[in-house]
């Protein structure tokens, strides 16, 4: 399946904003008010944060998930969400390849970041199918309360491609 991306509009933040992760992974769920602001808030400053949301469509879907970039010194953090309908279906690797592949021709990083709870082990195990290594853990105080999270990382070159 191919992907595309384009720049977050509203619809895409108000339907990112309904949708509902099946337990424990509710903690991906953005709250309406949380996503607005988010969204509102990156129009008006994403030329001086330097962060990009993307909606990601195929050609038979218009939604299929969501991406973000920010540019941290040479390394790029993304921020992902595959719509919950699609989780666990084995899109993931696919998914997450193809947002290093945009992020890598937009941006020209040398490294990617990303954070995970350490209870998605499903999640840990694509970005570790993707290239990326776990590093520091941390707490992250929630909505939901404090979880455990590990800051991963992988080079931004890409390993399969051609020389």
């Amino acid at each position: 399946m191919e992907l595309y991306f384009r720049p977050l509009a509203w619809a895409d933040a108000l339907a990112v904003a309904r949708w509902r992760y099946p337990a424990p992974y509710q903690l991906y769920d953005l709250a309406r008010g949380q996503m607005l602001g988010s969204v509102a808030i990156h129009r008006v400053t994403a030329p001086l944060r330097r962060i990009g949301f993307y909606a990601v469509a195929s050609h038979d879907d218009p939604l299929i998930g969501v991406f973000s970039f920010r540019k941290l010194g040479y390394a790029l953090e993304i921020g992902l969400g595959l719509r919950p309908d699609l989780t666990g279906q084995h899109h993931g690797l696919a998914f997450v390849r193809a947002g290093l592949a945009f992020g890598r021709a937009t941006y020209a990083p040398i490294s990617f970041r990303l954070d995970v709870a350490t209870f998605n082990q499903r999640a840990i195990r694509v970005y570790e199918r993707a290239g990326f290594v776990a590093g520091r853990s941390f707490t992250r105080y929630t909505r939901l309360g404090a979880y455990e999270f590990i800051e991963m990382t992988r080079p931004a070159h890409d390993p399969t491609a051609a020389p």
